[in-house]
């Protein structure tokens, strides 16, 4: 499985069922790293005159990803961005938490990025120096026992630094280089591949709903063609809901699905409902004891 179709797949399944613990801790770090490059994109974003990528990936032997890489007039600076709350520590070459989630040092990960982003820059002809900076933004970190010093190390409390750092900077128009950059991308979902084995049962059916993701926020009635969830207060059309969840199932099951199957999923919607969605936005290639599955382009 793709890395960006598990990530798909871990999604569907939250809240349908207990999930393992290598899947929970999955899903806390992708939604911290989430919710981290998105406050980090709108910090760049307040800033005046800057050119950056973001989730810059490249390399197949030695893959990197760069989360944040910023073009200046005179230098490359090299953001990695860790949203990380509750405790964390290092230890020797890892950095832990107190629920058991180990990584590798973001210390060595940027080590390895500075040293791939160095000989891709000499490929493409740019001899510009590169900065690196390790940014912690969850401001619920608390760090514990000794942090490395000397190791361009950004605290939450610390984050007015990263105007400093790139303010000083001339105007410049770094945008070609970026995209000349951008030309050698290769994106690690598109070789990573992940053995899972799926764990598809109709007892996980259920409405979800599409914006806050909780389940059984949303009564379904008869005739009503918007509903309210009492969670996040969302108007959603009946037919976006029953597609989305629809989506959900096909995701979990990785295989095409039956109409009697659909019915059961969305259970209480009702059946020409669930007919007409899976007709609308769903490929069948019978008539008769259809299933359905979505086009994979």
């Amino acid at each position: 499985m793709k890395a960006n179709d598990y990530i798909k797949y871990v999604t569907a399944l939250e809240g349908r069922t207990l999930l393992s613990k290598e899947e929970r801790n999955f899903l806390i770090t992708y939604h911290n790293g989430e919710d981290g490059e998105k406050y980090f994109t709108a910090m760049l974003d307040s800033l005046n005159n800057i050119s950056y990528i973001h989730s810059f990936e490249f390399g197949s032997t030695n893959h990197v990803q760069i989360d944040f890489l910023v073009a200046t007039s005179n230098k490359f600076v090299v953001f990695e961005v860790k949203h990380y709350k509750d405790e964390w520590y290092f230890e020797h070459d890892t950095l832990k938490n107190n629920y058991g989630i180990i990584t590798k040092s973001p210390i060595i990960q940027v080590r390895n990025i500075k040293h791939e982003l160095q000989k891709l820059l000499h490929r493409c002809g740019i001899f510009l120096d590169i900065e690196s900076y390790i940014v912690f933004t969850n401001p619920h970190l608390i760090p514990l026992g000794t942090w490395p010093i000397n190791q361009n190390i950004i605290l939450p409390h610390e984050l007015d630094k990263i105007s400093k750092i790139l303010s000083p900077q001339l105007p410049n128009d770094n945008h070609q280089i970026l995209n000349l950059l951008l030309e050698n991308e290769s994106k690690h979902s598109s070789y990573y591949q992940k053995d899972i084995t799926t764990k598809y049962d109709l007892k996980y059916a259920g409405i979800k709903c599409p914006n806050c993701r909780k389940m059984h926020t949303i009564k379904i009635l008869d005739n009503k063609t918007l509903y309210c969830c009492s969670y996040c207060k969302s108007e959603i059309k009946c037919e976006d809901i029953v597609f989305f969840n629809l989506k959900e199932l096909y995701i979990i099951k990785r295989d095409s699905f039956t109409f009697e199957e659909a019915i059961v999923w969305c259970y209480p919607v009702k059946k020409y409902t669930i007919e007409r969605v899976c007709k609308k936005y769903f490929l069948s290639l019978t008539r008769r004891n259809r299933k359905f599955f979505l086009d994979s382009k």
